[in-house]
């Protein structure tokens, strides 16, 4: 098999990989393939092929770095529990990290909690991050003054 047909498999075999993972990434390498079976397909050496491929690949990544940047979007778009960030709750089991207990119910779902503080159950806390499926809670509020806001 000739070395021209070989970058031109690879090329757009990287190609089709690229249109199913949508990167921007692999349609660089793909493209330096192509450059290298064109490069192939002349009388050259060996390496010629291979320096086009590694030249032509860094060349489109740097240039084209800020425009798959931006298509892609510097900005994540939060997940459902990140919303979850800043609601009450209330404490169902005892938070004690010392004996990694704690349960606390949010609107309607219940998630296992851990605090900075030993919080009783009863109480309301504030969900102050998530960690996996691991809500981290703080500033406790008395049952008798949750009604009161």
């Amino acid at each position: 098999m000739s070395p021209a047909l070989i970058w031109l498999i690879v090329g757009l075999g990287l190609l089709i990989i690229e249109l199913f993972t949508m990167t921007f990434f692999l349609m660089w390498i793909a493209c330096g393939a192509l450059l290298a079976a064109i490069a192939a397909f002349f009388p050259t050496a060996a390496w010629v092929p291979w320096m086009v491929f590694s030249v032509a690949t860094v060349a489109l990544l740097i240039a084209t770095r800020r425009l798959a940047r931006s298509m892609h979007g510097g900005v994540t778009v939060p997940s459902n529990v990140d919303r979850l960030v800043g609601q009450t709750a209330v404490v169902l089991e005892t938070i004690d990290s010392a004996r990694d207990t704690g349960r606390v119910r949010v609107e309607s779902d219940e998630w296992r909690a851990r605090g900075y503080e030993k919080i009783p159950e009863g109480h309301h806390v504030t969900v102050m991050e998530v960690e996996g499926a691991t809500l981290i809670v703080g500033d406790a509020i008395a049952p008798e003054c949750a009604g009161e806001e």
